[in-house]
């Protein structure tokens, strides 16, 4: 009797858990942190969290994003490189370490809303592969919640901190350097104005105003830079004044020495190109040169490269010219929009004050088969629509088939069970 009983409540459970959904020991991925929470958020105001997803899997998998809850309609996702775009989906490339990506989440509160706390979940959601041939082959589909707290209290806090002021020496014909250290302890977006009066010997030569825009609960480098063309070399006096909203936060003397030119050594190295995003037909792929500078003065820094598919020139690369600051490692980056499967090469080299970087290359395949998954999707989309299609008039599907078979195999048992104990007793 025990044996039987043991028996049907084995089977049951076999049976619940036959229906769950696992993840697939194929794909890795966590995100962190796994909750945001925005306290005293101001009604109409918008938020962005820097959030990173970490991956690792056999091959590249595309993520839809989906959101739920209070919030979920306020909340979007953007690549870090692109704030203007937000993503329905995000393609991670094949990795067999876990590696980390970077996106930003933005949250655009409604001016209607009451004061109160709000909250959502923000999905990623696996899609299967597509590329493999049909057949009763079943994918688990893996969900990663990212939950998201919203506070909105309708009272606006404006406040400013300024953590440091600095500025350095810098030759003839390259720009001087004023750093800000800044910090948001405000609830809303603050654009602090940074003043700059430039003197020598006491008379002023040239003035200008510098503005940013930081974030809430961050803080931030602001970097104002000062045209040196055709000014005398000698010594200069910066006076600095930090102002939030009209009111003054901070303000500073700082001298500072423009040197003749040369003579601050200039060197750079181009570490490696690589490529950035999955390379598909009518997608967009960043090409990043890693430059370093290793000499002792400030370097403007730009890319050239050609691209080659199949073995034939297509198209040159250049970058917008980027200031790297000495002995700093930066990415400079030039885009490129994928027109056809294929094989690609691309080669180039960093220049700056008149000087080349060795060259680097990278190469990268398009697949066909990606156009074979855009076809497969809509075939999906379809059989999905038709099987709600099915369900709204009645017809049973795989689960309610599967859970009829299960109800009908444990009152089996337990009728057997019953008749067992009535021998018994």
């Amino acid at each position: 009797m025990k044996r039987t009983k043991a028996a049907v409540v084995l089977l049951a459970a076999l049976l619940i858990l036959s229906l769950c959904v696992t993840a697939s020991a194929d794909i890795s991925i966590g995100i962190s942190p796994p909750r945001v929470t925005m306290s005293d958020a101001v009604k109409g105001g918008t938020y962005e969290e820097t959030v990173i997803i970490f991956y690792s899997g056999k091959e590249p998998t595309t993520f839809s994003v989906v959101t739920e809850g209070e919030c979920g309609d306020w909340v979007s996702l953007y690549d870090e490189d692109d704030l203007t775009t937000p993503l329905d989906e995000i393609t991670l490339d094949a990795s067999d370490e876990p590696v980390s990506n970077k996106i930003v989440l933005k949250v655009d509160i409604p001016k209607e809303m009451a004061n109160a706390k709000y909250n959502g979940t923000l999905f990623f959601e696996s899609i299967p592969s597509e590329n493999k041939a049909k057949g009763a082959v079943a994918q688990a589909v893996v969900r990663m919640p990212l939950q998201v707290a919203v506070a909105v209290t309708g009272q606006q806090i404006l406040k400013g901190a300024v953590n440091g002021i600095t500025t350095a020496d810098a030759e003839v014909g390259y720009p001087v350097k004023t750093q800000v250290e800044f910090e948001n302890k405000g609830n809303v977006i603050a654009k602090p104005e940074v003043e700059i009066s430039i003197l020598k010997d006491g008379e002023l030569v040239d003035s200008f105003v510098h503005s940013a825009s930081i974030k809430p609960g961050s803080e931030e480098t602001i970097t104002a830079l000062w045209n040196t063309t055709g000014v005398e070399t000698g010594n200069y006096t910066a006076d600095v004044t930090v102002s939030l909203d009209g009111a003054t936060l901070a303000t500073e003397e700082l001298p500072f020495t423009v040197l003749t030119s040369g003579t601050l050594t200039r060197e750079g190295e181009l570490k490696k190109l690589i490529i950035k995003g999955v390379p598909q037909v009518d997608r967009v792929i960043k090409v990043v040169a890693i430059f370093e500078n290793t000499g002792e003065g400030d370097i403007i820094a730009e890319f050239k490269g050609e691209l080659y598919h199949n073995g034939d020139f297509v198209d040159v690369l250049e970058s917008e010219e980027k200031l790297v600051e000495a002995g700093d490692t930066s990415e400079i980056t030039v885009y490129y929009k994928i027109m056809a499967p294929g094989d690609y090469q691309t080669k180039g080299y960093v220049t700056y004050s008149g000087k080349e970087t060795q060259k680097e290359e990278v190469l990268f395949t398009v697949s066909e088969e990606v156009e074979a998954k855009e076809v497969a999707k809509v075939e999906k989309k379809e059989e999905e629509k038709k099987a709600a299609e099915e369900e709204k008039n009645g017809i049973p599907g795989f689960e309610f088939v599967t859970g009829m078979i299960a109800i009908a195999i444990v009152s089996l048992l337990v009728s057997a069970y019953r008749r067992e104990r009535g021998k018994n007793t």
